[in-house]
């Protein structure tokens, strides 16, 4: 999924999340709390998502690095229960409500071969073969209650409090598991290596803040704010690992003998705190509502990633879009925000003349689209094929379009069906260190359906 702030539920998804200036059902908390004011009647939501990604890697210094990777998920995306208060509040409606949100899904996984010819300082020629394993899985989630207030008719403020905690339904962890194996020819040498590497964070815990703003400055338009604070959350952090190594000589060649068929075991364990800093980010919504039939939504969001980082126990500070050390000025990488534009259109099927049984079941369909910005590095060449220290933070550009469709049951019950696909070509090229030329071909495929039952 997009790494910038999204809402959930299948009927937002079917207009390409462009919803900020609408949220008038049960996921109103996750896009714009001010929405949830908007309800009349307690509603509750489940929400279940699937994700896929296809990455297709290349490299143009390591054609033998080309290959195709494919991950997918199934998850609880969100669940909620909305509340209007019966008695006004000092002359005016509110609205409460508790949220579970699925914020980011982080699995992945590939298996990637690549080799690398230098020299050593000596001047010896080094040859290297790898073969690179990385299976990633986990993911963070919020418990949120949120509560909204009609400041007037047409102006509406709301605000959702995320607690980043570990609950019955989801852990608040991640891990990652990498193997190497490979193989070096250095000069009269040759090594086979191999190496484990699992890197774990449990119970990442937090607070932050989504503020939601909703006017209808003029019937029949609709203008939405949502703005979610900066937070630093904590997470234990631990990492296990083992390396092997065994060195040969090559036949015809003086050895040493103490260094021939010589074996290194090199395990570590290592626990600490780690803290993960997410940044602030900005979005504005517009809505237009000609008709009860016809809603049109337009999004854009504002986020910038200089502020999203690790920080070590021992105070050390990287980035985490490429790692580069934020201490250093010379290594840091200084990332331009990104955008996203969201557009989205909905239309219920009313019938001109509607009897009783064609509004028991009211079908609605929608669609979108959107581009969508990642943060990323774009690394500064020298000219001669090498890339020194630095880079520049252009981010990467997705395309993405939406498809959903709606049934309303005895305006009791509401079913949302939505499909997203995204698309970026030549991205990521910050995802592998240390093969000169990666970038990658995505495309992920995300489907919804949703329940809201109101009472």
């Amino acid at each position: 999924m997009s790494p910038s702030p999204v809402g959930s539920g299948a009927r937002a998804a079917g207009m390409a999340d462009a919803f900020v200036a609408i949220a008038d059902d049960a996921t109103a908390a996750s896009w714009n709390p001010a929405g949830l004011v908007q309800l009349e009647r307690p509603e509750i939501s489940i929400v279940g998502s699937y994700n896929a990604i296809d990455e297709e890697f290349s490299a143009w210094l390591h054609p033998e690095a080309e290959s195709r990777h494919d991950s997918d998920n199934l998850d609880l995306n969100f669940l909620s229960v909305v509340y209007p208060l019966p008695a006004l509040v000092l002359g005016r409606n509110v609205c409460v409500s508790l949220n579970y949100q699925r914020k980011y899904d982080f699995t992945r996984r590939f298996n990637l071969k690549y080799h690398t010819a230098s020299s050593s300082s000596g001047g010896m020629p080094l040859t290297m073969l790898r073969t690179l394993k990385f299976e990633q899985t986990g993911g963070l989630s919020t418990i949120t209650p949120a509560i909204a207030l009609e400041l007037t008719h047409r102006l509406s403020v709301g605000a959702a409090f995320n607690f980043w905690r570990s609950s019955a339904l989801a852990d608040n962890s991640w891990e990652q598991r990498s193997e190497e194996r490979g193989a070096v020819l250095f000069g009269p040498m040759f090594v086979q290596f191999a190496s484990r590497n699992h890197e774990e964070y449990r119970d990442f815990t937090g607070e932050n803040l989504t503020l939601g703003l909703l006017w209808n400055p003029i019937d029949k338009w609709s203008l939405g704010l949502r703005y979610d604070t900066a937070f630093t959350g904590e997470a234990e952090y631990r990492q296990f690992g083992a390396a092997t190594q065994f060195v040969f000589p090559i036949p015809g060649f003086p050895l040493s003998p103490d260094l021939s068929d010589h074996l290194y075991v090199l395990p570590w364990v290592r626990k600490r705190k780690r803290e993960v800093r997410f940044p602030d980010s900005l979005a504005l919504g517009l809505a237009f509502r000609p008709n009860d039939r016809l809603t049109l939504a337009l999004d854009v969001t504002r986020t910038d990633w200089n502020d999203f980082l690790v920080k070590d126990a021992d105070g050390s500070r990287y980035s985490l879009v490429d790692f580069s050390d934020l201490d250093d000025p010379v290594a840091r990488t200084d990332f331009d925000p990104t955008y996203t534009v969201r557009f989205g259109i909905e239309h219920v099927f009313i019938p001109k003349q509607p009897d009783e049984e064609a509004i028991d079941r009211l079908w609605t369909l929608r669609g979108g689209l959107f581009y969508d910005e990642e943060p990323a590095t774009q690394k500064k060449s020298t000219g001669q094929g090498r890339f020194r220290r630095g880079g520049t933070g252009k981010p990467d550009r997705f395309y993405g379009a939406a498809l959903g469709l709606g049934l309303l049951l005895k305006q009791r019950v509401n079913l949302d069906l939505a499909y997203q696909v995204r698309y970026g070509h030549g991205v990521n090229a910050d995802f592998l260190r240390g093969v000169p030329g990666f970038e990658e071909d995505v495309l992920q495929h995300r489907v919804l359906l949703s329940t809201v039952i109101y009472f």
